[in-house]
């Protein structure tokens, strides 16, 4: 697979791909959010996207940040954020996984360190990796007693049954049995070319992330997401352990 095939993937989409675009909706799963952010001051949201929900934890941060990656998520960002005239509470940048460090260096007031790094339904997009790389960057701009929250991930036990149909309660079981058997033969067709296996990119266990937190010394949390089957929450902060 080539190595920016997800950068270049969503390089000119618009929409953050929520399970409902409706405001009643993003309003909802960001209080979900916001619940697990559980306070701080300061707040850099990476893969802000369309700001679907940033302009809901714009109102709850002193200092907010929002970064994406694609041109055309910051620029309906921006339209969305005027919407709700929070233009001057937040500052959006363009930036990948990797430059973000740097421009938060370089723009934001050099030694540039959040109460609390969220990554919405990003995670996926990013391979082991590169998530660790992630994870290690944000812990040197994170306080002390600051919390880094992975939302959405994509669990890698639960995806291929929902993505087969076994949570809509309509389906037969043949008809779930038959997308399983389709689904293999569609993982090993990708695996061969060398494509992404899903179209929701990389699963993850929480095994991965635990092995993270043991890595980096850090205290691990889940929580299951309140409106995606398939997806759980992972938050670290520093461990407290003697």
């Amino acid at each position: 697979m080539k190595k920016n095939f997800w950068l270049e993937y969503w390089s000119d989409k618009t929409s953050g791909m929520h399970r409902s675009s409706s405001e009643d909706f993003l309003q909802k799963e960001a209080r979900e959010k916001l619940f697990h952010l559980a306070g701080g001051k300061s707040l850099l949201d990476f893969g802000c996207g369309s700001a679907d929900l940033l302009v809901y934890y714009a109102l709850e941060y002193e200092v907010c940040v929002g970064a994406d990656s694609s041109q055309a998520m910051i620029d309906k960002a921006k339209e969305r954020l005027r919407l709700h005239q929070l233009e001057d509470r937040v500052s959006l940048s363009r930036n990948d996984d990797v430059h973000i460090w740097d421009y938060l260096e370089k723009e934001e007031g050099g030694n540039c360190r959040f109460e609390r790094i969220s990554a919405g339904q990003v995670i996926q997009y990013l391979d082991k990796k590169q998530v660790e790389h992630f994870i290690s960057n944000a812990l040197e701009h994170l306080t002390e007693e600051g919390k880094i929250c992975l939302f959405d991930v994509v669990n890698e036990r639960l995806y291929p049954l929902w993505h087969a149909g076994l949570f809509n309660y309509s389906d037969s079981v043949v008809s779930v049995v038959f997308r399983l058997l389709k689904q293999r033969l569609s993982v090993f067709k990708n695996h061969l070319l060398r494509r992404p296996v899903y179209d929701d990119g990389y699963l993850y266990t929480p095994v991965f992330f635990i092995e993270l937190a043991k890595k980096y010394k850090l205290d691990v949390e889940f929580a299951n997401s309140m409106y995606y089957e398939y997806r759980y929450h992972v938050f670290f902060t520093r461990s407290t352990a003697k």
